[in-house]
């Protein structure tokens, strides 16, 4: 079968790495009210928030010097980094790549689709105020992590059957 649209299988290990890295990273970022210890800083103008209303308050706690702002962007490269993992792990192909699985990666797509717009329905119903920000964050991971997830319990539960079948058990 011809799969153009997906990455090599040799990739998948690295979008593993990224997310066994990316994750815990992130959510300790996410959960103390510590600064990262080996975050760099970058150093971007100021000038381009003036007339901007509202915008200054967006940098609050962002330090600010000489015109330029200084920025860490630690929590920026993790989300990409979680984001690159899932889209290596949910996109690399399989060693025996078939219609069957190209069935079961859209049948996750289907599913990540719904799973998400069921989950973001929910939270603007109860989720108000600023932590509706926070959702919005979370909103951005969503629909990968349930492709994977969904993507490879039906992987695993074909092999599952596979091997039962083998075993000369009738699945009935």
């Amino acid at each position: 079968m011809k799969t153009n649209n997906l990455f090599p299988h040799g990739w998948k290990p690295l979008g593993w790495i990224l997310l066994s890295i990316c994750i815990p990273l992130g959510s300790w970022l996410l959960m103390s009210e510590e600064s990262f210890p080996l975050s760099a800083e970058v150093t971007i103008p100021w000038s381009f928030s003036e007339g901007q209303p509202g915008l200054e308050d967006a940098f609050d706690g962002v330090s600010k010097k000489d015109g330029t702002a200084s920025l860490q962007l630690i929590d920026e490269l993790l989300a990409l980094g979680v984001i690159a993992g899932l889209m290596l792990v949910g996109f690399a192909r399989l060693r025996n790549e078939d219609e069957r699985t190209a069935q079961m990666r859209l049948e996750a797509l289907q599913w990540a689709l719904y799973g998400n717009t069921a989950i973001l329905v929910l939270c603007i119903l109860l989720v108000h105020g600023i932590s509706f920000i926070n959702v919005m964050i979370y909103n951005m991971f969503t629909p990968l992590l349930i492709f994977v997830l969904r993507f490879h319990w039906l992987i695993w539960q074909e092999s599952r059957e596979l091997k039962r079948q083998e075993g000369g058990e009738v699945a009935l």
